[in-house]
């Protein structure tokens, strides 16, 4: 194991402990998509999908996993980023003895550990509340589609960072960029439908509905199409390409 990946391990278990120690940071990262899951899911309990006899649940419950990820993984990322930056705390870093790209791997490991924790606590309670659980043959696809969408909005999250230039407007900016098109994308209601034409072509270009749409396909047999992973691939690409650019260490 090289020095850079020793330090970089080093970071995602310092940046772990800074995460839970923080109560309220974690519980609400934790609980937000939780609550989510539990309102809207037991108004949505023993209903179907219209003209099918799949429960809307069963489609709700991936929707709500898309849903946290973005949130671990884009929103926290992005927000922290720039107040990390915003406060000087990058431009420190910069003088210290860790290797930028050391840090930068240490963060980027540990929201992907916590993103997958909430996706593993959103799964659980979503099968022991609702019975929603993966098809037989869709696990790959869903560990694959967790995966590729955690390295996704995390890129977008490191992104979106870069623009943000007060911490005061973090929070909002890293929302307002993402819950808009989660809504329409029928992230929170399965049954959401009735966009027009212009609108749901558009709304399809975005990652949300592809990550929505790949985890929903694991839960159960829906409209899907290499389009979604092919989408997210590219907004991957553009969010590192876009941070390489843009990305600083100082306000």
């Amino acid at each position: 194991m090289t020095r850079a990946v020793r330090l970089a391990a080093r970071q995602a278990l310092l940046e772990q402990r800074s995460f839970w120690r923080s109560a309220e940071y974690a519980l609400f990262t934790f609980a937000f998509p939780l609550m989510i899951l539990l309102l809207i899911g037991a108004a949505n309990v023993g209903s179907r999908l219209p003209g099918t006899d799949i429960k809307n649940t069963t489609v709700f419950v991936p929707g709500i996993l898309a849903f946290g990820v973005i949130v671990a993984a884009y929103v926290n990322l992005g927000s922290k980023m720039a107040v990390l930056r915003h406060d000087g705390v990058l431009k420190r870093l910069r003088t210290t003895p860790l290797p930028s790209g050391a840090y930068l791997g240490g963060l980027l490991v540990s929201t992907i550990a916590t993103a997958i924790l909430i996706a593993a606590a959103t799964g659980l309670i979503g099968a022991l509340a609702f019975g929603a659980v993966p098809r037989p043959g869709g696990l790959l696809e869903l560990a694959g589609g967790l995966l590729l969408g955690i390295v996704c909005f995390a890129s977008l999250g490191l992104a979106v960072s870069s623009v943000i230039t007060s911490a005061e407007s973090a929070g909002p900016v890293a929302y307002a960029t993402f819950l808009p098109i989660a809504i329409i994308s029928g992230v929170f209601d399965p049954t959401f439908s009735g966009l027009p034409g212009w609108l749901s072509h558009l709304v399809a270009v975005f990652p949300v509905k592809s990550l929505a749409q790949i985890l929903q396909n694991a839960y159960a047999v829906r409209p899907f199409s290499p389009w979604d992973l092919a989408n997210l691939g590219l907004w991957t690409v553009a969010g590192a390409s876009f941070t390489a650019w843009r990305f600083r260490w100082h306000s």
